[in-house]
């Protein structure tokens, strides 16, 4: 039986329940489901907390608000993928104020540059009363001399101008 207050850890608990060494000891498939039910809630409510290994950088600034929809700020992911030719894909996502519970929601997204062409750094955001301003600057991912600057301004309602491509 476990007895509360010593100094049995977690895993030994753990144990002696998959072994049926605990309080209704007799019935050895009770505690070896729980010890799997912990497990599974165990290795769930860890998944959810890491982020994708392939995000290089996330930036968030500025302030949006539009009628329906609420207010918030923009967030800028570059998310890098290949492994020979590494190229990066960019995306900007207009986030929500979190609601009372204490969830925001991405209420746009829209990709600024497609994965496959260029290799992006650190975008850089610079706020304006209408919005905001990303600039972007890397690499031709098949020519890593060949240097690459996009620019582009972001309104309320999801609204993306482009302002210079990445490909001039």
């Amino acid at each position: 039986m476990i007895v509360l207050g010593s100094d049995l850890s977690a895993k030994g608990a753990l144990v002696m329940m998959m072994k049926g060494n605990c309080a209704g000891g007799g019935h050895r498939t009770i505690p070896r489901l729980w010890g799997v039910i912990f497990l599974l809630v165990a290795k769930t409510a860890f998944a959810d907390t890491f982020a994708d290994t392939n995000v290089v950088s996330v930036i968030e600034g500025g302030h949006w608000q539009e009628d329906g929809a609420g207010e918030g700020s923009y967030r800028i992911i570059v998310v890098n993928q290949g492994f020979e030719h590494v190229s990066s894909r960019v995306v900007v996502e207009w986030k929500s104020v979190p609601t009372e519970t204490g969830e925001a929601k991405i209420v746009h997204s829209v990709e600024l540059v497609k994965g496959g062409f260029y290799s992006i750094g650190t975008p850089e955001l610079t706020l304006s009363p209408d919005g905001a301003r990303v600039e972007l600057r890397g690499t031709s991912t098949y020519g890593p001399a060949v240097p690459v600057v996009c620019r582009f301004d972001l309104s309320p309602g999801g609204k993306v101008t482009l302002i210079k491509g990445c490909e001039e």
